[in-house]
């Protein structure tokens, strides 16, 4: 080999779906030919490795070509990257413009972009680069947005336009953007509907049923990757049905025929994440495929659910709502209620708490229901025997709260003065912020150099405020810990509660912090005024 073949050069290849009709003459093997023939002309030049991503946009540097490039930079195996233009390096002009005027230089590598005339061993090798960068994040944005046209108008045509069917029917290989029922999961689709609307089967019940019957939820029946790739939070790491999930299948009106698009929106060209729409955002075709449910179950499974909305909202509530949590997992407790008509006409009604967990069916705790009249009882009991305490010891208790209230405020003291010292230390940080800011519009600095500044002080600036929102926690928690008691307030209240024939909330607050039940159905009450006092149930 030739000894003035020196330098080690790199291809770097990319060619993106968003491309569109240049996707012929931006193939990788044009791109290849091009690269290809200017090594040839260039004799100083050896090809040492070549990388390729095909099928990823260039507003995302996340590409596996291009991390395993930097790797061998970061190795020394490369003097110099060669690409067709600048777009297939990169079309975001922000990043784009670190890899170019600080990454690359920072590591002595050469970068040429044929199309473009760019080699940054020239003096001019950069000149109009901010120019030609936006350009790229422009055409970026007017790509997808083209794209966003494209499938608005197949929506509008009824085109199925997800990746994946919805649970009970699959893609029909006859015709693209097409649903045909499925011939497994459509019959547990009409099972379901049946289950809720002919059968009187909660959505509890249902996903019990199905759980019963060992069969395989949607995301596993249709091997949804990302929910796959992922552990099962439910205790024996298996994937079961949920309460959630056959509510949202009862109220999917693909089931009808239906295709509903823009449920979802990209919130930028630059980035994966999505938006939920608004239902009045939504789409709606009908008849664009075979239906699996009939108008008729569908209006009685809506009906249904529109009524126990409803009745959630008129009827059920309970003073002791927003009191109760569960003991074994500690999550708060759903207040749920169970009616029925006697035959004489009378309406027999019971109020339990049950562990949201549980409630939402997500198999995270066994704890069971309680009846809210249990729980009433126990506060009946509690609240009698706290206030003979507070007759009996009123001034030992007093005696107590006065010694430890002092040490309470020598600990606040201590706190306010280092919360001072990092909110002052934060408004040091802000400033400088500031002026680094107008130095950039007034183009005192660079943007590189600005971008990285910004973000040392933005992480200094994170940190500052991750110890102020613990010092402030700490400080309100030993202000909280032993607060100043009314003896007399207390008591009071306490008899008002006793003499009442109903519970009221407002008093109740006033009286209690927290009340747990568990498994067993052993309560816990913690009250305002005292520590916690066991109520055993057994």
């Amino acid at each position: 080999m030739n000894s003035y073949r020196n330098i080690r050069v790199a291809k770097y290849i990319r060619l993106s779906r968003e491309d569109g009709d240049d996707r012929e003459s931006e193939s990788v093997e044009n791109q290849r030919d091009i690269i290809d023939n200017y090594i040839l002309g260039h004799k100083e030049l050896i090809e040492v490795g070549e990388y390729v991503d095909d099928g990823y946009t260039g507003t995302n540097f996340n590409r596996p070509g291009f991390q395993k490039m930097l790797k061998d930079i970061e190795e020394e195996k490369i003097d110099c990257i060669i690409t067709k233009d600048l777009s297939r390096f990169g079309r975001d002009h922000i990043d784009t413009g670190y890899y170019l005027e600080r990454f690359l230089p920072g590591k002595n590598i050469r970068y040429i972009a044929i199309g473009d005339n760019v080699d940054t061993l020239k003096a001019d090798g950069l000149q109009f680069l901010t120019f030609k960068l936006s350009f790229n994040d422009y055409y970026a944005q007017d790509i997808s947005n083209k794209i966003k046209s494209v499938k608005q108008r197949k929506i509008e045509k009824g085109e199925y336009q997800a990746g994946i069917p919805p649970y009970g029917y699959k893609k029909d290989i006859k015709q693209k953007n097409h649903l045909i029922p499925d011939e497994f999961s459509s019959q547990i689709i009409k099972e379901i509907f049946d289950m809720y609307v002919n059968k009187g089967m909660s959505t509890i019940k249902i996903a019990d049923e199905l759980n019963r019957r060992d069969i395989e939820p949607p995301a596993v029946y249709l091997k949804i990757q990302t929910y796959m790739k992922k552990c099962s939070r439910n205790p024996n790491g298996k994937y079961i049905w949920l309460r959630a999930q056959i509510g949202k299948i009862l109220r999917n009106e693909v089931y009808l025929g239906s295709v509903v698009g823009r449920k979802f929106q990209k919130v930028s060209h630059k980035i994966a994440k999505v938006r939920c729409t608004k239902k009045e955002e939504h789409i709606v075709l009908e008849n664009m495929h075979e239906a699996i449910i009939d108008i008729e179950t569908w209006n009685k499974a809506q009906e249904k659910l529109n009524g126990y909305t409803k009745a959630r909202d008129r009827k059920y509530d309970h003073p002791l709502k927003g009191l109760v949590y569960c003991g074994e997992c500690g999550n708060k407790a759903t207040l749920r209620c169970r009616e029925e008509k006697r035959k004489d006409g009378s309406i027999w009604r019971a109020t339990y708490f049950i562990c949201s967990k549980r409630n939402n069916y997500s198999g995270l705790c066994d704890c069971k229901q309680i009846s809210a009249n249990l729980i009433e009882e126990a506060v009946q009991q509690t609240i009698k025997v706290e206030i003979e305490k507070i007759s009996l010891l009123e001034k030992e208790i007093k005696q107590i709260y006065q010694e430890a209230e002092i040490q309470a405020q020598t600990k606040s003291n201590l706190l306010s003065i280092k919360l001072q010292e990092l909110k002052n230390t934060l408004q040091n940080i802000e400033n400088t912020i500031e002026e680094i800011y107008q130095d950039k519009i007034n183009k005192v600095i660079q943007l590189e150099d600005f971008k990285i500044i910004y973000e040392k002080k933005q992480n200094e600036r994170n940190k500052i405020l991750k110890e102020i929102k613990k010092l402030e926690k700490e400080l309100k928690e030993s202000k909280e810990k032993l607060p100043q008691i009314d003896f007399k307030e207390i008591k009071q209240i306490a008899n008002e509660f006793l003499k009442m024939e109903k519970l009221n909330k407002m008093i109740l607050e006033k009286l209690i912090k927290r009340i747990e039940f568990d498994k067993e159905k052993n309560i816990k009450i913690k009250l305002t005024f005292q520590n916690n006092i066991n109520v055993n149930n057994k």
